[in-house]
């Protein structure tokens, strides 16, 4: 064996490795005393160094009591066996995931090319060694929680992968609402960071002061003249084969930009800007139109009054950031919008966070949005579906793909991977993974998920609510983890539906059980 194999301060010993073993996974055979769970940490020696691996599958069986046995009376009488526990073994699969040295001295972690020995002692890894591969050193990493293997050793992640994009997946009531609230408090309370939430069913905007003095709750709010033609068109909800009244809408637009930018446009008394936009419509018919189609796309610019007129405001910031605020967690509610007015108000702003980020960087300052900032999307599954277009599915993928480069960190939210675009998806580097029930979706987030193994995948139906695995540059290795419990409480749990009831009743003064006993 090298000088260099020895494990610097290793732990316990475990076990054995047995039967055949490659540089990747190996079977280990525990002692009687090691109590194995999935995700513990182990060390190996080898003529390459000392190995970090992790406890993916662990199994218990009994010499005396094989699987073989059928007869409950020969089954009744091995239980009676002396010394049974004894009898008993526990063997796991353990994934090797690197090598110690340069993990600790580089900080960067380094596959082993070599598989371990036969008969090679495992160890467990000290708390002191798992603390220096988690916890990270400099002002970029912020803690997120605690090892589930090892609840006394923190978990970091490094907040400048975070441009590298970031999923967040998990069933309904698996902890998605925590965890974003986790990473937001941090990211905002500790390092000054910029977090917007697009949050669709208003759970956060509903929480209050997230971020204690730096939490800013925003109405959907969108100044029209910032708005980009397909976004307008997406409101209007013109159908794809309503060319003409496309083609006047596009016209009545052109030319009321053009006035506004050149100074020209005047505000009336009493006219919002769909009374201003209908007007430049009925002014800017093309040729060979019918008067029908205008008078199809008036009635449509009175159904945007009608669902998204407190949206289209005249009033709204145009300045990027006098809306979404610098140093700050800002909540845009989006709980009073449909789908469609949701799908218009987020892809406005992934635009304008992107254009904004580009024209910072290459007027080196002189004009743009001034700071890098993290976008989480919530029900991205709804907004950034798989089998349909939708403007905020195309900005996503454009700010997935160019975001890093200029400072732009997308997160996606979703209780339904299938559902979500997977070229989408499969650009979020980063992944935190909850309790997934469904195989589909299982099988949806392995795919878009290098690092996610099928022995990892099997632990996610049984995590516990808060339990993840972490996978990503935003950590040096993968780990299982217990998300710390967000300081203020969102909106994401279950209704208390018979403390409401109770509530109500004793609001009202009726004694409701009283009045049916009389039925």
């Amino acid at each position: 064996m090298s000088s260099q194999a020895k494990c610097p301060s290793r732990g316990g010993y475990e076990g054995w490795i047995i039967g055949e073993s490659s540089p990747e996974r190996s079977i280990v055979l525990f002692s009687q005393g090691s109590k194995p769970r999935t995700g513990m940490y182990l060390l190996v020696e080898t003529d390459e160094g000392c190995v970090l691996g992790v406890v993916e599958r662990v199994f218990s069986g009994n010499l005396v009591i094989g699987d073989k046995v059928r007869d409950h009376e020969e089954l009744e009488a091995l239980t009676r066996y002396p010394d049974l526990r004894d009898r008993t073994y526990r063997y796991g699969v353990v994934q090797w995931i690197t090598l110690l040295g340069p993990l600790l001295s580089r900080q960067t972690p380094l596959s082993p090319s070599m598989p371990p020995e036969p008969g090679r002692h495992v160890y467990r890894a000290p708390p002191g060694t798992l603390s220096l591969a988690f916890r990270g050193s400099g002002p970029e990493w912020v803690r997120l929680g605690r090892l589930v293997s090892d609840g006394g050793v923190e978990f970091s992640i490094n907040v400048n992968k975070l441009g590298r994009h970031l999923a967040i997946l998990a069933v309904t009531g698996g902890g998605k609402s925590n965890t974003v609230c986790v990473l937001a408090h941090r990211i905002v309370g500790q390092l000054g960071g910029t977090v917007v939430i697009f949050d669709i069913h208003g759970e956060y905007a509903a929480a209050g002061e997230l971020v204690p003095g730096r939490t800013g709750v925003k109405e959907p709010k969108i100044n029209p003249f910032s708005l980009s033609f397909p976004e307008l068109l997406r409101l209007a909800r013109v159908p794809e084969n309503a060319h003409n009244q496309e083609r006047i809408l596009r016209e009545a637009w052109k030319a009321l930009i053009k006035d506004y930018r050149n100074g020209t446009f005047q505000m009336k008394p009493g006219k919002d800007f769909l009374g201003h936009l209908a007007e430049y419509a009925r002014m800017n018919v093309p040729p060979g139109v019918k008067q029908d189609s205008l008078y199809g796309l008036l009635n449509r610019l009175d159904d945007i009054r009608d669902y998204y007129g407190g949206v289209l405001d005249l009033y709204a910031p145009s300045r990027l950031e006098h809306y979404i605020e610098p140093g700050k967690l800002n909540i845009i509610d989006l709980s009073s919008v449909d789908e469609f007015g949701a799908d218009a108000v987020v892809s406005h702003y992934l635009r304008r966070l992107l254009e904004e980020r580009k024209r910072w960087k290459t007027t080196r300052g002189a004009r743009g949005y001034p700071v890098p900032v993290i976008a989480v999307v919530e029900e991205a599954h709804v907004l950034i579906p798989r089998e349909e277009d939708t403007l905020t599915k195309y900005w996503s993928g454009r700010v997935a793909r160019e975001g890093r480069k200029f400072g732009v960190g997308l997160v996606l939210v979703s209780q339904r991977p299938k559902n979500v675009d997977q070229d989408v998806l499969s650009q979020t580097n980063n992944k935190i993974i909850l309790r997934i029930v469904e195989p589909q979706d299982q099988r949806y987030v392995q795919a878009a998920s290098e690092q996610l193994s099928e022995d990892l995948m099997r632990l996610l139906p049984s995590l516990n609510p808060g339990q993840a695995i972490v996978i990503g540059s935003m950590t040096r290795i993968p780990a299982l983890v217990q998300i710390d419990l967000c300081p203020a409480r969102t909106g994401g749990t279950d209704i208390d539906f018979r403390r409401e009831w109770e509530q109500y009743h004793e609001n009202t003064g009726r004694d409701v059980l009283e009045e049916i006993s009389t039925l």
